[in-house]
């Protein structure tokens, strides 16, 4: 054999490896994919499993008026935030925040029923939790005026327990959720109901 042929040899032999060696890498990189896209599938699948869906509903009667936050969704929402807003300004105490919406007939008072609502709260899927009913026909005239100028508002965010998080609003009901990276904490604002709250 000649160095010539010797040589071509060679180059058919590196040739060939090459080739080998970019169709192992192809599979392989075929294989990864594949496996990513599972993955993702599969974390989708289980985020849709675990999906809250926090909506607010209204009941208007002629003797009372209730709010109260409804899980729509497949899985439990963990409440991170909930703060109550008055013409824009937030209201931790509801009585405070009442007190500028209503305003008493005379010798009147305010009969209200009131639930907390906190961070670490759970409301479970298909589950409701009412924020507050309020009764007295003069109320429920007064509370649906403040809410159709826009003046009432209740923004909750919320988690899934794969750390997904959205906001809603009771000002946009008509609106899904939006999704958000994180939940603000409510800090100060935060909505709070304790055993000193009463009217």
């Amino acid at each position: 054999m000649t160095p010539s042929d010797e040589n071509a040899s060679l180059r058919r032999g590196i040739r060939t490896d090459l080739v080998i060696a970019v169709c192992a890498l192809l599979v392989s990189g075929m294989a990864t994919a594949a496996s990513w896209w599972q993955s993702r599938v599969v974390a989708e699948q289980l985020s849709s499993q675990v999906w809250p869906y926090l909506t607010f509903s209204s009941t208007y009667d002629p003797r009372y008026v209730a709010v109260q936050i409804d899980n729509d969704g497949l899985g439990p929402a963990i409440v991170r935030s909930a703060v109550l807003t008055i013409d824009g300004t937030p209201y931790p105490n509801p009585v405070a925040a009442f007190g500028h919406v209503f305003t008493l007939p005379k010798h009147g008072r305010l009969s209200a029923q009131l639930s907390g609502i906190s961070p670490g709260s759970v409301i479970r899927a298909g589950g409701a939790t009412r924020l507050f009913r309020i009764d007295g026909g003069w109320a429920v005239r007064q509370f649906a005026a403040a809410t159709s100028a826009g003046r009432f508002d209740f923004r909750v965010c919320y988690c899934s327990l794969l750390g997904n998080c959205w906001t809603v609003s009771a000002k946009q009901q008509t609106e899904d959720p939006q999704p958000v990276r994180e939940c603000p904490a409510g800090g100060r604002d935060q909505y709070h109901v304790g055993v000193a709250t009463g009217f």
